[in-house]
């Protein structure tokens, strides 16, 4: 089984941030994430931040994967942050800025299929060219969407 994680993203996945910081930045995703998910804002809020504590998932080339793994819910939900403003403090791997956060809530009971989704959200953003063209399209999330869903794995 080959999981993608564009079947679970759609037009109400993808928001514009004029967040400035790593923290601004996630505590919006955070908030959507636990509304879309109907989970625990609370919950979400420490479980990223634990898994920040750990190690940055600013992963390089503008794009961070912060990701957690709860066990009250079914299907993952998926949250594209598109950054305004590059995201300086995030400590990225590769020590650029973070323009694009793909927040990442799922369940915890498949881990082959968790790290099948993380691939796809990898290889699909650091196919050449995808994040220059999503940050031309800044302006138009449902432009976004389907360059995301055009460019699948």
């Amino acid at each position: 089984m080959n999981v993608s994680f564009t079947k679970f993203i759609s037009k109400n996945s993808i928001f514009i941030l004029d967040a400035t910081t790593k923290l601004e930045a996630l505590n919006v995703l955070i908030s959507v994430a636990a509304e879309q998910s109907r989970l625990d804002r609370d919950l979400i809020y420490r479980l990223t931040w634990r898994r920040e504590k750990m190690m940055t998932t600013a992963i390089g080339n503008g794009l961070a994967l912060p990701h957690i793994r709860v066990n009250s819910i079914s299907d993952p939900t998926i949250v594209i942050g598109i950054c305004q403003s590059p995201i300086e403090d995030y400590h990225s791997q590769d020590e650029q800025p973070v323009r694009i956060i793909v927040f990442i809530t799922a369940p915890d009971q498949d881990q082959e299929a968790y790290l099948q989704l993380l691939g796809s959200i990898s290889r699909k953003f650091r196919t050449q060219g995808v994040i220059e063209e999503i940050l031309e399209n800044i302006t138009r999330p449902s432009q976004i969407l389907r360059i995301i869903k055009r460019r699948d794995n």
